[in-house]
């Protein structure tokens, strides 16, 4: 039996319940884009740290994060240092893939917010494409276009309302805590603990639109990165 709904009750359900042996992995690969930028005291230095770990550091810890909840999905066994030795292999092509995306999606967010939206959607499955298909950045991003073509908001509705769903907690923190001195490290820590719900969410709804589904707890599948 395998899990194929794209309801995101249902997947936000499936993942809390399959997100233990997860979690702590995730959770210390999520740690250094929440936390770092808050020990940086200066704010341009902050900023230019931030640039440079979105461009060079975070698409191979997120390759990391697919890998390992990929595993999780699977039932196979979690090793963090297996996942990232997976991902620094294909360092170069995640790295790449997220410039193209950077370039693309910014100016069409910032300036054109509908058509930004509708590319971040049709461009979803570049990033999975890459590590879990060893596509190039260019064959990736095709194969998202492709992937999503027809199925724009069977894949918008699901990662929007969940994404809100996980971001409540965050977002009423950062107002209640908006003027503590300890404020951004609420809000931080925060973010840590939600990241692998939301990246185990999203790669149960790429799962569902490859036609691969998710293998319950107890079946075997032939599904690994």
């Amino acid at each position: 039996m395998t899990q194929t709904s794209l309801s995101p009750g249902v997947i936000l359900r499936d993942a809390f319940g399959r997100v233990g042996p997860v979690f702590v992995p995730v959770a210390l690969l999520a740690l250094p884009a929440n936390i770092l930028p808050l020990l940086i005291p200066s704010a341009p230095l902050r900023g230019t740290f931030s640039i440079l770990f979105a461009i060079f550091v975070a698409p191979v810890l997120g390759g990391a994060t697919i890998v390992l909840v990929n595993r999780a999905l699977a039932n196979e066994a979690v090793d963090l240092g297996a996942a990232l030795s997976m991902a620094w292999q294909r360092a170069g092509q995640l790295i790449l893939t997220s410039l193209l995306l950077m370039v693309i999606l910014i100016p069409s967010l910032a300036l054109l917010l509908v058509p930004g939206i509708y590319l971040s959607v049709r461009l979803f499955a570049s990033q999975y494409e890459v590590m879990l298909e060893r596509q190039s950045p260019m064959d990736a991003l095709k194969a998202s276009w492709s992937l999503t073509e027809g199925r724009w908001w069977s894949v918008f509705w699901p990662t929007f309302a969940i994404a809100l769903l996980l971001l409540i907690p965050v977002i009423l923190l950062s107002v209640l805590f908006m003027n503590a001195a300890f404020g951004d490290w609420v809000t931080g820590l925060i973010g840590v603990a939600i990241t692998p719900l939301l990246v185990m969410s999203f790669l149960m709804v790429y799962k569902v639109l490859k036609g691969q589904g998710v293998s319950d707890t107890g079946d075997a599948s032939p599904i690994s990165a």
